[in-house]
């Protein structure tokens, strides 16, 4: 029975059809019935029928947002704007070593104080209780979760800065197979961040056997993407090789000028992993600038026993002038380092006015020096600091995005134009992303062909991680589809000005779904919870 008011039945006519592959565009039309693709080709709408004009259109596969950070704020913002407007229909969260589960002792009281100033209870701990929670929790779009590696080894060592036990990783290893059983796609490791920096490989390797176990994935930050990436990138490379996982490298990318003519080495190094049969992709986001947290410039002893220990560090002065010893300014002077920093986001409203201002300008303005001036901003922001990193090359970046293995992911989580996630100064891509990789990057630069641009968005996530029966359009799969004009496709978020909406994707299709209509969110939950089969 066909439930019109309920979006159960849309045909959509007349468009140029990416489906996923790779495979040129090819003009014809898509029937939806519930939540699948019913046929493709010339087709006649039944009565009842809701007919979406897609003239010099192109309809995609909904973008997959292989790499996210939405972990906890998709409960404050369920309709989760920034990604429908930038044509996200499913996004896969707890990368970078950190994700909503398990969450347990002191990492638990971390985060509720975090998350609590945004109004958002945490009362779950274990990864069956936060699954239970998000499937009974609306969404505008789907999402799937990694395990973070970051929260297993929190959960049962802390911050410490040491090897973990046999029982320890027994525990970590139980966690993380319960997690897989849930449902989760795999395993993250943000081994740049603490408590992930205190592990060994062998630590990693240790989980990794259990995700093949899976057949999952293991997707890492690595632990360094400058001075030491060819290193970072052969251990997370021998981890694959030792365990035969799956490999996805985050964000690829060579960090600060001096290390910018690492690329070749970077390309061969990758090339010959899979020549060897190493499983390896990577994922990158279209913009030159990274965000992080503005602690992570520091030693990684620094962190040692958690944010406390760290901020008792930085009130000591003696201490400081160790930290500042072992800082790397790479090839940069000492106002070029610091004024390529820029304070995104800080906790304290008495601090807002920096926002938007690099660490340089703030200390002029503060007339000390930049060094501690960023010390004092930490302690003041109980480490709660988000930063923008100006330290990469345009070059290199066309040059990664046109590698096949590589897809784009943006790197961000939700926000909002409105409501509690209007805040701060935040990067770029929590908006942009994949607006700006069609419209800079395969309309203005040519540097992709829209045909690849889309398969980097959808297929090639989708196969990579396990998603069933979604990231292409084909008959009997998910109907979850994004439809915009090639022309007007723009993304609108500034570094300076970021809280704006993409502009130029007309309609978005989630589970059958419209979300999107004519630009305008409809407010749909059509979104669901998507576990590894």
């Amino acid at each position: 029975m066909i439930m019109i008011n309920d979006n159960s039945y849309i045909v959509i006519k007349n468009g140029l059809v990416a489906d996923g592959t790779g495979a040129p565009l090819k003009r014809c039309d898509l029937e939806i019935n519930g939540d699948k693709i019913v046929n493709i080709g010339i087709i006649e709408p039944r009565e009842g029928a809701i007919v979406v004009d897609a003239t010099d259109q192109i309809v995609a596969p909904g973008f997959i947002d292989i790499h996210s950070h939405s972990d906890f704020l998709w409960l404050l913002h369920p309709e989760c704007n920034s990604k429908v407007y930038d044509g996200v229909t499913t996004e896969i969260c707890g990368n970078c070593g950190s994700s909503p589960f398990p969450i347990k002792g002191a990492l638990l009281e971390h985060r509720k104080r975090g998350f609590g100033d945004l109004g958002l209870e945490i009362e779950w701990e274990t990864s069956s209780e936060f699954f239970q929670l998000a499937r009974s929790t609306p969404s505008s779009m789907n999402r799937g979760f990694l395990v973070g590696h970051g929260n297993l080894r929190a959960c049962c060592i802390g911050y410490e800065n040491r090897a973990a036990s046999r029982e320890e990783i027994e525990y970590m290893k139980r966690e993380l197979s319960n997690a897989m059983n849930e449902g989760a796609f795999g395993l993250t490791s943000g081994i740049a961040y603490p408590p992930g920096c205190f592990a060994t490989a062998n630590e990693i390797i240790e989980l990794s056997h259990v995700v093949k176990e899976f057949n999952a994935v293991y997707a890492t930050h690595i632990r360094n993407e400058g001075d030491t990436l060819l290193d970072s990138l052969k251990e997370a490379i021998n981890i694959a090789r030792k365990t035969d996982v799956k490999l996805q490298i985050s964000h690829l990318k060579t960090a600060g000028e001096k290390n910018w003519i690492k690329l070749n080495q970077v390309k061969d190094l990758l090339n010959n992993a899979r020549s060897d049969g190493i499983k390896l992709h990577c994922d990158r986001y279209p913009y030159t600038a990274s965000s992080t947290d503005l602690d992570s410039i520091f030693p990684k002893w620094v962190y040692e026993g958690g944010i406390e220990d760290e901020i008792k560090r930085l009130k000591d002065y003696s201490i400081r002038k160790k930290i500042k010893k072992e800082l790397s300014y790479g090839n940069s002077s000492d106002q070029e380092f610091w004024q390529r920093i820029v304070i995104s986001s800080v906790l304290h409203e008495s601090n807002k006015n920096i926002e938007g201002q690099s660490v340089y300008d703030i200390a002029i303005n503060r007339k000390k020096d930049p060094f501690e001036t960023a010390c004092d901003l930490l302690v003041e922001e109980d480490a709660r600091i988000d930063a923008l990193f100006f330290n990469m090359s345009e070059e290199n970046l066309e040059e990664i995005l046109k590698w096949e293995f590589v897809m784009v992911g943006s790197d961000s989580s939700v926000k909002s134009t409105e409501g509690v996630l209007n805040i701060g100064k935040p990067h770029p891509r929590s908006y942009g992303t994949f607006s700006r990789l069609i419209g800079i990057y395969c309309r203005k630069k040519k540097v992709l062909t829209i045909e690849d641009a889309i398969y980097k968005m959808t297929g090639a996530p989708a196969a990579n991680i396990g998603l069933e029966k979604r990231g292409f359009l084909k008959s009997g799969y998910y109907a979850d589809i994004v439809i915009f004009d090639l022309e007007k496709i723009v993304d609108r978020s500034e570094f300076t000005n970021p809280h704006k909406y993409s502009d130029g994707i007309n309609y978005v299709i989630v589970n059958g779904k419209l979300t999107l209509v004519k630009g305008q969110h409809m407010g749909t939950m059509a979104g669901k919870i998507l576990q590894r089969k």
